[in-house]
């Protein structure tokens, strides 16, 4: 059923609170299961589609940013799930995934800076500038439709 009571921008942004859940848990769970892998195919990745020519990123031989990783992405997939079931109540929780995504961007960065052109740096500054500037472009369009 149309929640005909919502704005075009609230269903929007809903939709796309939905599809974040859908990615947060899917990403945990392949962070959770496969760290290793992950860094491996994102090196093989920026070797063979885009022709990285710097070293490649070693895999973790520790676990312990890893937890971390599978936290955030656990906490990311609750604050998307409960705003889109209630848009209007939970509106303020997308400001903890743009804040996020912020801090993650400007972490690759840094890390692409300082500790080496590793294109496994690169692809997740790029992944996370996508999400954090479509939530903040749909965050905003409903906050300004709601005049809020």
């Amino acid at each position: 059923m149309k929640e005909m009571w919502l704005t075009l921008q609230e269903r929007q942004l809903i939709w796309l609170l939905r599809w974040w859940v859908g990615v947060f848990f899917g990403t945990a769970v392949v962070f959770a299961l496969f760290p290793s892998e992950l860094i491996y195919w994102l090196n093989i990745i920026g070797k063979t589609i885009f022709h990285w020519r710097f070293e490649w990123l070693s895999p973790p031989t520790e676990h312990f940013w890893q937890v971390l990783s599978v936290s955030l992405l656990a906490v990311l997939t609750f604050v998307a799930f409960e705003a889109q079931r209630d848009i209007r109540q939970n509106f303020s929780f997308i400001r903890i995934i743009i804040l996020s995504k912020i801090v993650t961007t400007l972490g690759f960065l840094i890390a692409f800076i300082y500790d080496g052109a590793y294109f496994v740096y690169l692809a997740g500054m790029v992944i996370d500038l996508i999400i954090l500037l479509l939530t903040w472009f749909c965050y905003h369009r409903t906050a300004v439709s709601r005049a809020l």
